[in-house]
């Protein structure tokens, strides 16, 4: 059974290929005279392919836009042992291959857009296979291939003569229930198993589906956009609609030629940018024409979310917005969105054609004031990953995310999870007995300090045993860890397994697993799965140094007020530490880690008061990251003090400048006491 009919009907020629493609190389031969001879008598044009990172050989999928849903990586193919499980295979090309697979009831796919008007000619194509050793199976998995092509509203554009737009290759299915337009891949063995894929198919529906295809096809391999086309997108789609499934397509050599081009024609889109506030990013076009016109101009418009800017300064813009190229100064949040620009080519005036840019992001990251404060350094979302620097890593803790292979994401080597920021994660767990990663920070006693950090846990390989992760933070002479005598161990909420059982902590757990939260019991934590949740030190556990090591039961005893600490005497640093205690060395069992956090409560230095018509001017200093109270008492002798103002911080503008970062901003704050008199006093929260 056929998997594709190439209809190369331009040259008079019809190929059939077979499922496994296997060509002698005399038959390779004669193609590539046949092809280079119609080269040379100019009976092919020039072709180019526009997909950035086709077969992933950047190491990554840069290039691609990826489904929010469903799970997609890029595989080393270093080796290959056939029907082994092992985690590394053949591509068809290169060092790298695309895999795209599902673990839940979506779609995972990844597309690339291109400017595309009416008339202008593309060939798609690329090679999957579905490896014996990990063969894709179970309820209703598929892949395909798609072309599709968009109007300026982003509707498909139906392609003549159907009233349908979704041009696919077959669909690769595990049963095969409706050939020819839904076929069965081979499980592969070797690299023969690799199939060449096409676009000749019309489908009901975007994106394919089963069963939705249209009996007019097949199309021929060269697709013209039709009328109303805005752009095109070349799109790789994994379906799972009965979990659990899961199993992978890989795919590779990627190709969406553009064999006639839009008149005009955009060969450099605008390209993504994301940057902190403050930036000056730039977007800018390069269009190309034929020059069949005698006084050809360009004109330029770019669009913000698809609306027309119209002047200068929307949007922090510092130049024109009619020019190939758009600048911005001081740019912020406000100014997220999609951009894009419609080129019109004119003559002696007159609009001829219009080509519009694919709209891409501008993502305006407002900067967290933690973030700035943060006294554990730009890695403490583990953004260097896999350079673990300044922390130490112990007994196992991996470094995960989406842009690692497998198997540092979940246990059960296919589901990545997403960090709570950046691109990666620390992974505590699996299987290993007390494994973590620390560091020692040097501190000055009387500091008051704040420290945390987000924690999550995938279902998919939940924390069951008789296991506990915390965050701990002890106090230290030196870098070799020299406790300071009978000073006391600080923990975030201790997250227990389902099962803890060791006496007498258990007396402290109540764990009701009816809840999707499972319940929160005193300083003893059941976190809710699949999702990031905040843990700041608070607790105190009851262990203090005696010696080296920490002695008496591990039961809580106090709580820090607002999660801040003091450092005592003697303490030279603070060791910050995540820690699993894993006696049962379950090696499903798995935390992750990000965004670390460790940073200075900063008292307030430069209160002053003034008199002004009657009124009080409090002026002081606040720093990012930090709210403050300012409150008073009419008598220095009444016990408790009274709220004048409350949640006080400096504007967001100026914290997420990154100009501000160890600058303090001026405050003030009026009081109208009348007669009575006040005593003031500033305090951090």
């Amino acid at each position: 059974m056929n998997l594709i009919t190439e209809n190369t009907s331009k040259f008079g020629l019809s190929i059939q290929p077979a499922v496994i493609l296997k060509k002698s190389r005399a038959i390779k031969l004669v193609c590539v005279l046949l092809l280079a001879s119609l080269a040379l008598c100019g009976g092919i044009k020039a072709q180019t392919n526009v997909l950035v990172n086709p077969g992933a050989e950047t190491g990554d999928l840069t290039g691609w836009s990826q489904s929010p849903t469903g799970y997609k990586y890029v595989v080393s193919t270093n080796q290959f042992i056939p029907n082994s499980g092992n985690s590394n295979y053949l591509a068809h090309s290169g060092k790298f291959t695309i895999q795209l697979f599902d673990t839940s009831v979506d779609s995972s796919y990844i597309f690339q857009d291109f400017p595309a008007i009416a008339g202008s000619q593309w060939a798609a194509s690329c090679y999957a296979i579905g490896y014996a050793s990990n063969y894709f199976s179970g309820g209703g998995s598929s892949a395909d291939m798609m072309v599709v092509f968009f109007d300026t509203n982003d509707n498909v554009v139906p392609y003549p003569p159907s009233s349908y737009g979704t041009l696919g290759s077959v669909i690769l299915d595990s049963v095969g229930a409706a050939p020819p337009y839904d076929l069965i891949l081979p499980p592969a063995v070797d690299a023969s198993g690799w199939v060449y894929l096409q676009p000749t198919n019309i489908f009901t529906s975007y994106p394919i589906l089963n069963y939705n295809f249209d009996t007019s096809g097949p199309y021929p391999a060269t697709l013209t956009a039709p009328p109303g086309t805005a752009y095109v997108r070349y799109q790789l789609e994994y379906d799972d609609t009965a979990a659990p499934a899961g199993q992978p397509v890989y795919f590779d050599d990627c190709v969406l030629n553009k064999v006639l081009g839009s008149d005009p024609d955009i060969i450099n889109n605008p390209v993504a940018a994301t940057l902190y506030a403050g930036g000056a990013p730039t977007f800018s076009v390069t269009a190309t024409h034929t020059g069949a016109y005698p006084t050809e101009k360009f004109k330029y418009q770019w669009y913000f979310n698809k609306t027309n800017l119209l002047t200068p300064g929307m949007n922090q813009i510092s130049s024109s917005t009619t020019a190939a190229t758009l600048n911005f100064t001081n740019v912020q949040g406000s100014s997220s969105g999609l951009y894009d620009v419609v080129v019109t080519l004119t003559s002696a005036g007159v609009p001829v054609n219009s080509i519009r840019s694919v709209p891409v992001p501008l993502k305006v990251l407002v900067l967290d004031p933690i973030q700035k404060v943060n006294l554990l350094g730009p890695n403490a979302g583990f953004e260097n990953s896999p350079s673990w620097l300044p922390w130490n890593v112990f007994n196992g803790c991996n470094a995960a995310g989406p842009l690692a292979a497998s198997p540092y994401n979940t246990y059960d080597g296919s589901t990545p999870v997403a960090p709570y920021g950046g691109g990666w994660t620390a992974l505590v767990g699996g299987g290993n007995t007390d494994n973590g990663f620390y560091l020692f920070y040097p501190v000055t006693p009387g500091e008051l300090i704040q420290a945390g950090g987000y924690a999550y846990i995938s279902s998919l390989n939940d924390f069951i045993s008789v296991n506990t992760e915390r965050v701990q933070i002890w106090f230290v002479q030196d870098t070799g860890g020299s406790p300071v005598t009978n000073s006391p161990i600080l923990e975030s909420f201790k997250i227990y397994g389902l099962d803890y059982t060791n006496s007498p902590d258990y007396l402290y757990t109540n764990i009701d697993v009816s809840s999707s939260n499972y319940g929160q019991v005193l300083l003893h934590d059941q976190l809710p799965r699949n999702q990031w949740v905040y843990l700041g030190v608070t607790n105190i556990t009851g262990q203090y140094f005696t010696g080296l090591y920490p002695d008496g039961p591990d039961l809580p005893t106090n709580t820090l007020a607002n999660g801040y600490f003091q450092v005592p005497a003697g303490a030279n640093y603070i060791k910050f530490q995540v820690y699993e205690n894993n006696p049962g060395g379950n090696p499903a069992d798995a935390v992750y880690w990000d965004e670390m956090r460790l940073f200075q409560v900063v008292p307030v230095p430069d209160l002053k008061a003034s008199l002004s018509g009657g009124n009080v001017n409090l002026t002081f200093s606040v720093g990012p990251a930090l709210t403050y109270s300012v409150l008073y008492k009419t008598n220095l002798a009444d016990p408790a003090w009274n709220i004048l103002s409350n949640n006080i911080a400096a504007p967001l503008s100026w914290q997420t400048n990154t100009a501000s970062v160890g600058i303090s901003y001026p405050m003030t704050v009026t009081d109208a006491p009348g007669a009575r008199t006040r005593f003031y006093r500033v305090q951090s929260q």
